[in-house]
């Protein structure tokens, strides 16, 4: 989770050689929810929300990203999302060494009691993606750019991202980062800052609020 192409690794895919609009779709839902920070960058009270449309949904879902505490060297963040096909959101809390490992994962709905998911003793490594990036020809290209959200305007970097997969698939996301933005992205080894706006097939994301104030939702069972 060092670097913005990190959010590859952890993304969930379709695994069909020809794949059907809904797959593709689902592909570039789990791309566009995955925010790959800068662990070692994240200080507790900070959160991050925003709202992620499909081209042609009626509604926008929402996600936020939120450091609730620390222990030890390590950082729990929790990930609020959406809790379909449950009517209630779900949070997913995770407890990261400053190097962006991952140590612990719980997962629960707010206020109640979580069930841990990670480390499992069935299973020694987090789930691998159906469709596997790391076999992608990846391209990455950075340029300046300004981007207005509500009436205020974030000096960005934009980077481009283009995965070619050996069966001449292809996906491409746009990022918009600031440095104003909590939850910074590392590129090539330099922060880049926090997500403004993300690109990638029919969907949109973008940033909603940046807070300094975040409390847990989950609390780990002793």
């Amino acid at each position: 989770m060092k670097r913005i192409l990190a959010i590859l690794a952890l993304a969930a895919g379709c695994s069909s050689p020809s794949p059907t609009p809904a797959d593709e779709t689902a592909f570039e839902m789990a791309l566009a929810t995955q925010l790959a920070f800068d662990a070692s960058r994240v200080k507790t009270g900070e959160s991050v929300l925003y709202s992620v449309r499909l081209r042609g949904a009626p509604q926008p879902e929402y996600y936020q990203w939120a450091a609730v505490g620390e222990e030890g060297s390590a950082i729990w963040i929790e990930n609020r999302r959406p809790g379909a096909p449950n009517p209630f959101p779900m949070v997913v809390k995770a407890k990261f060494d400053r190097s962006g490992k991952l140590l612990e994962q719980w997962i629960g709905e707010p206020g109640g009691v979580p069930a841990k998911v990670y480390p499992n003793p069935r299973r020694t490594e987090p789930a691998e993606p159906r469709r596997d990036s790391t076999v992608a020809g990846v391209t990455a290209q950075e340029e300046p750019d300004a981007l207005t959200i509500d009436g205020k305007t974030y000096a960005c970097t934009k980077v481009t991202t283009t995965l070619t997969y050996p069966d001449g698939r292809r996906s491409t996301m746009v990022n918009w980062l600031s440095p104003e933005v909590p939850f910074p992205v590392l590129v090539d080894g330099k922060s880049r800052g926090g997500l403004v706006r993300r690109q990638i097939g029919r969907l949109s994301v973008d940033l909603l609020n940046a807070r300094r104030d975040a409390k847990p939702e989950l609390t780990i069972p002793k």
